[in-house]
């Protein structure tokens, strides 16, 4: 019985640290969105900056919502200055994308990037949205439990690596 709380604590606390991780990231994206827009002297940086980083939270169609909505207000003002902010937010999703995001969540989660990359990849490509929403959590709990495991008894590498 000790054991099975063990786990669902570990699970609740994985849950918990990857939906407080989500929310920093997209109040990161909304912020660096609001400042570049400003520096770039685009219309409407605050609204659409924080509009983008709501939609950060929405996985994988979020940003393309985001842009989408940001494009056409910006369109309706100048044509150049919707091109602006098109490739602004490209190059901006491609660091949030790459580095901000397996930081800032992996970190929350004591993961590291790469594997909550393999996670959103993996639960991605198995699940679709919902799978990239679950894998990296679960991926965080069981990276705990594991390494609490090997922790407890190192004799369980020792013979592992013998093995092979």
């Amino acid at each position: 019985m000790a054991r099975a709380m063990h786990i669902i604590s570990t699970l609740d606390d994985c849950f918990h640290n990857y939906i407080v991780g989500q929310c920093t990231e997209a109040v990161i994206l909304g912020t660096l969105c609001t400042i570049g827009m400003m520096l770039l002297r685009l219309d409407y940086a605050l609204m659409l900056g924080t509009f983008v980083g709501m939609m950060a939270l929405i996985p994988i169609i979020g940003p393309y919502i985001g842009a989408a909505v940001g494009c056409i207000m910006l369109f309706s003002i100048s044509p150049a200055k919707s091109l602006e902010f098109l490739i602004y937010l490209f190059l901006l999703q491609q660091v949030e994308g790459n580095l901000i995001y397996p930081h800032t969540v992996g970190s929350k989660l004591k993961l590291p990037g790469l594997w909550v990359l393999g996670a959103v990849l993996i639960g991605g490509g198995m699940m679709g949205i919902s799978g990239m929403v679950l894998f990296v959590p679960l991926t965080a709990a069981l990276y705990r439990l594991v390494g609490e495991w090997v922790r407890r008894d190192p004799r369980l590498v020792k013979s592992a690596v013998e093995k092979t």
